[in-house]
């Protein structure tokens, strides 16, 4: 029986030990566990990458670094108190600070702070990579345009314009994937190892449902019309005048006007009558139409 009390005690002691031990810590707060000053060389422009918050991912420009002594670009996403001017290369001070606060949904995180300016020079930096997104982000954050496109044609000689539909390398390569990050503001054209080919910005505007060409008719997307918008997907290294440009049917699967995210499916319209009546004068073109759906 003694034993049994005995035994009692032990444990309630160590309870009782281990739980003020625990709000000890809790009561300690932020904690400095590393503490660093060093010199690093920021790009003349900010690229693309992401930046964890909270257990989400988002994608966001971020500046691209090199540390002394390194001889690749990595990113950093902030630099408090550095006042950044593009087409500017930086050798800047900063200050890296470690902190540690299991009061904080992310207990463990880094703070980077701007100490002093170097040197401060107007040029281009080299060797830059095209992003900093790693190839997971696209998989598992970023909607995609099916390769495998449908078209309809409404012509005298049709075999001659579905030929040279199936040989444009631009509308149906199938080792070519085009990426669209979630917030639907960049786009990225990827190989087969998720290699960048080309990427850039994209520009979304609300068009009347009425005004679309009435060779879509042809080929009317599959669902519920919810609404009609213009994409300009315009390259990185080119101008708003020469982007392609879609137009782009938001569907529902269900009769609800308030469907659930994975009931909408988006269809990418391009209207190539008059580009094929120019191509194939002799065929007589009345419409041509192409289209895409987007994998959300």
């Amino acid at each position: 029986m003694k034993t049994t009390k005995l035994l009692g005690i032990l444990i309630l002691f160590f309870c009782t030990f281990g739980f003020i031990s625990c709000s000890n810590d809790e009561k300690e707060g932020r904690k400095i566990t590393d503490y660093k000053e060093y010199a690093l060389t920021v790009a003349s422009e900010k690229l693309p990458g992401v930046v964890t918050s909270c257990g989400n991912y988002n994608q966001v420009d971020v500046y691209a670094v090199m540390k002394e002594g390194a001889t690749e670009w990595e990113a950093l996403p902030a630099i408090e108190g550095f006042e950044y001017e593009p087409g500017y290369e930086y050798k800047i001070r900063i200050s890296e600070t470690s902190y540690l606060d299991y009061t904080m949904g992310d207990p463990a995180w880094t703070e980077y702070h701007f100490l002093e300016i170097i040197s401060k020079e107007e040029k281009t930096s080299a060797n830059l990579p095209l992003n900093f997104i790693p190839a997971w982000y696209y998989e598992e954050f970023c909607a995609y345009i099916d390769a495998d496109f449908q078209y309809a044609i409404d012509a005298d000689q049709e075999e001659s314009i579905e030929n040279d539909l199936m040989a444009n390398e631009v509308l149906s390569s199938p080792n070519l994937r085009c990426y669209i990050t979630g917030r639907f503001e960049n786009w990225f054209l990827l190989d087969t190892e998720k290699n960048v080919v080309e990427q850039g910005i994209l520009k979304t505007e609300r068009k009347d449902y009425e005004d679309f060409p009435e060779a879509y008719r042809l080929l009317p997307p599959k669902g519920n019309v919810l609404g009609y918008m213009q994409w300009k997907f315009i390259k990185e290294s080119g101008s708003k005048e020469n982007a392609t440009q879609y137009d782009v049917f938001i569907c529902g699967k269900a009769v609800s006007k308030s469907p659930a995210p994975e009931s909408v499916v988006l269809w990418l319209y391009q209207d190539l009558t008059v580009y094929y009546q120019n191509k194939y004068p002799e065929t007589n073109v009345k419409a041509v139409v192409i289209c895409y759906k987007m994998k959300i």
